[in-house]
């Protein structure tokens, strides 16, 4: 999943991450709950689950969750871990590929037991819905 959003981040893509009408999370959509951090009212990053190392900086996107609800995110921009200075989408997109992204593997390491458990829990969920 953690690969799955860093190649929508690197393609420019908005991410769909669940259905609004019938009010269920894909498995993604779970693990961007769990890690959305918001910057203010229907703009949210997510500086945990991945970064770019770029020209500017070590960059999270920015994306706008309309209504903070997490089932569309739309890729906005994107923001300096450190200095919290934001970047228009067009000047950062170029530099964000596989090769700049900065996270180490125990990072990602602990990111994906994070997955896990969400998606365990998610099981759960679904399971009891069911009944």
């Amino acid at each position: 999943m953690i690969e799955e959003f860093a190649n929508h981040v690197e393609r420019g893509e908005d991410i769909e991450a669940g259905n609004s009408f019938r009010g269920l999370f894909t498995a993604l959509g779970e693990l961007l709950n769990s890690f959305k951090e918001i910057i203010v009212d229907g703009l949210c990053w997510f500086p945990r689950l991945m970064r770019w190392q770029t020209s500017k900086g070590e960059v999270s996107p920015v994306f706008e969750d309309n209504r903070n609800e997490g089932y569309y995110y739309r890729l906005k921009s994107y923001m300096d871990i450190h200095t919290r200075q934001e970047y228009p989408k067009e000047l950062i997109q170029p530099e964000i590929k596989p090769e700049n992204r900065t996270d180490t593997m125990e990072q990602l390491a602990q990111n994906v037991e994070a997955a896990e458990k969400q998606v365990q829990l998610m099981g759960v969920k679904m399971s009891r819905n069911h009944m």
